[in-house]
């Protein structure tokens, strides 16, 4: 963390600027609400040398306020307040200025000089906190904040600074103050050294930041500010517009306080822009647009600390050393908020970095990165992008998209299958090029390279991931499917389908027709005859199904082995405007070359075993 350092006379006029502002100015005693007689920028006459402080400052006392002030300083604590409360003395915003400037400002620094922080925006936003919640409470109460500052974590520091140091306040008023001025103090602070140069580390660090405190900061910001979703609290109860609003001379000095998406911005685009440059196959799914803010997650190389006994600020306080190898699981899912919560539908990008990670995606055309270690990396409904290694395990639950293996030379090569050829082993296929091979066993599939190394893809289902495996034909040829009758209709081809394809035929078109989507009768019958012929392709995967229905854009057969609503769970789908434009009667077709090709698997596979056995000794 590199400190934006400053003049000592620039440092104070800050600092004073902050404190002046969030303080406010009071000619006479009154009560702040905290239990304490207060004057002036926050002047407290709790504390027993009250007289000494007001002749630093320069303040004009008669001998009467002298003598009253002198009470106060000698009176036992229990009694400051109501002492302080009924001095009746008046100052003036000079005196109220000097006074805090000469005579509080220097008993305000203790947790500043402790942690060797210079003079910086950095200090004088920790010394505005301390003046409102006082160095004890600091040192007791910010060890999130303090441990991050002294380890050089800008981002933690940042996060604990706007959502994890504001105590207790019943009051909601008092509350959106306190925000509001946590936000600006945090925006003082910065979440970057240089918001315009945001270095690699920098954008990890915020992300690992995120992730780390991720529903703590969604809950923050959805009920006092501008939710990751777009949403903003009215201004009552918004802290960064209040923030903004009220303190435009700190606006001036620091800036506007950001909503938390515009915070991840910059961090955002540089990490992009460094898989770009890391990932180069893959560089159009990474562009900056790509993904909102805050749907990156990537493993925070850290816990939480947990145990019993933890206050609430202490829960949100983490182990502070960052652990390359650390194992994360990664969920990327989100609801909707309400009665009837639903899975928010977004392109993510989830990355593992070092450790054994699970990182699982979920409705959207996500990009999962396993980095070190051996990664589980689990897709959900869309065409997700993998990026993996050797000892990797994929599982993709509709089976679309596309698979990379990650090899020595940094680049991710696409996995799009492989040929049988006359002689090979059963199942075992091999790419064009001869650097991988393709063993299928039930319904998962290993993925060998050159140097022995493999990858495992669970629940396989040919075609998946646009991973095709194909036997080459024999020298006796083979059987090819019977070609559809010429100028065969829709209509016929419908006919044709089994009773149980028709069956299934049946409970597609209707549900595309309960669904109201403006298709015509004979695109109905070509989404529904697709569904079929997609639900055929990955029958070893979806085996039963159990619900057919249209969610969003998009025909799905889903299949709980668990029971709904419980993980994993497997679909076939297809898009409705796709699927639409598709002549039922060439899905048809599909299906039955899927029938016939189910069929002559056992015989072909019991061939190629006998082919294979050695002749027996006479």
């Amino acid at each position: 963390m590199e400190y934006d350092e400053l003049t000592r006379e620039e440092y104070v006029r800050r600092t004073i600027a902050m404190i002046q502002r969030f303080e406010g100015y009071r000619a006479a005693p009154y009560d702040a609400r905290d239990g304490m007689a207060t004057i002036g920028y926050g002047y407290t006459f709790n504390r027993n040398n009250n007289v000494e402080l007001f002749d630093q400052a320069g303040v004009q006392l008669s001998d009467r306020e002298r003598r009253q002030l002198t009470a106060i300083d000698n009176a036992p604590a229990n009694q400051r307040t109501a002492l302080g409360l009924a001095f009746p003395v008046q100052i003036t915003r000079d005196e109220a200025r000097s006074l805090l400037e000469n005579a509080s400002l220097p008993n305000y620094e203790g947790p500043a000089n402790r942690l060797n922080m210079p003079l910086s925006d950095e200090r004088a936003a920790l010394v505005s906190v301390t003046y409102n919640r006082g160095p004890g409470r600091v040192d007791t109460h910010m060890q999130g904040f303090t441990e991050a500052v002294a380890d050089g974590d800008r981002a933690e520091a940042w996060y604990q600074l706007r959502y994890n140091s504001r105590g207790t306040n019943p009051d909601p008023d008092i509350e959106l103050g306190i925000r509001a001025r946590r936000g600006m103090e945090a925006q003082a602070f910065g979440l970057y050294d240089d918001p315009q140069n945001v270095t690699s580390d920098e954008a990890r660090g915020v992300y690992r930041m995120l992730q780390l405190h991720r529903d703590d900061i969604a809950r923050n910001e959805r009920e006092w500010g501008t939710g990751f979703d777009g949403t903003a609290q009215p201004l009552a109860h918004n802290a960064v517009a209040t923030s903004n609003r009220n303190n435009p001379d700190l606006v001036a000095l620091f800036g506007e306080v950001p909503t938390i998406s515009a915070a991840l911005e910059p961090a955002r685009d540089r990490l992009l822009a460094d898989l770009r440059t890391d990932h180069p196959d893959i560089a159009d799914r990474l562009a900056n647009n790509a993904f909102a803010a805050d749907a990156i997650f990537m493993d925070p190389g850290r816990d939480l600390r947990t145990g019993p006994g933890l206050r609430v600020d202490q829960r949100n306080n983490t182990t502070q050393d960052v652990d390359p190898d650390h194992a994360a699981t990664i969920d990327s899912q989100r609801m909707t908020r309400g009665t009837a919560p639903r899975e928010v539908d977004s392109n993510d990008l989830l990355i593992g970095n070092g450790g054994d990670d699970t990182l699982r995606a979920h409705r959207g055309n996500d990009v999962l990165i396993g980095g070190a270690g051996r990664d589980r990396m689990e897709g959900g409904i869309g065409h997700d992008t993998y990026v993996a290694n050797a000892g990797d395990t994929v599982m993709d639950s509709d089976g679309r998209g596309e698979l990379r293996w990650r090899n020595e030379r940094g680049r991710d090569e696409l996995l799009n299958g492989g040929v049988r050829n006359e002689g090979d082993p059963a199942n075992t296929y091999r790419s064009a090029n001869g650097q991988f091979t393709y063993v299928v066993d039930g319904s998962n599939l290993t993925v060998t390279n050159g140097q022995g190394e493999s990858l495992r893809v669970e629940n396989y289902a040919p075609g998946d991931m646009g991973i095709r495996l194909q036997d080459a034909p024999t020298r006796e040829g083979r059987a090819t499917p019977d070609a559809p009758p010429a100028q065969e209709t829709n209509a016929q081809a419908i006919e044709r389908l089994s009773p149980q394809d028709r069956a299934l035929f049946d409970q597609m078109r209707s549900a595309v027709q309960r669904n109201g989507g403006g298709f015509t009768p004979e695109q109905t019958e070509n989404i529904a005859a697709a569904g079929v012929a997609e639900y055929r392709r990955r029958e070893s995967v979806v085996r039963e199904p159990q619900d057919i229905g249209v969610y969003g854009d998009r025909l799905f057969t889903s299949y709980f082995p668990n029971g709904p609503g419980r993980e994993p769970n497997f679909q076939s789908n297809v898009r409705l405007e796709d699927a639409a434009n598709i002549p039922a009667r060439e899905s048809v077709q599909q299906v039955e070359v899927q029938r016939q090709q189910a069929v002559a698997a056992p015989t072909q596979e019991r061939e190629q075993q006998q082919g294979q056995e050695l002749p027996r000794q006479r």
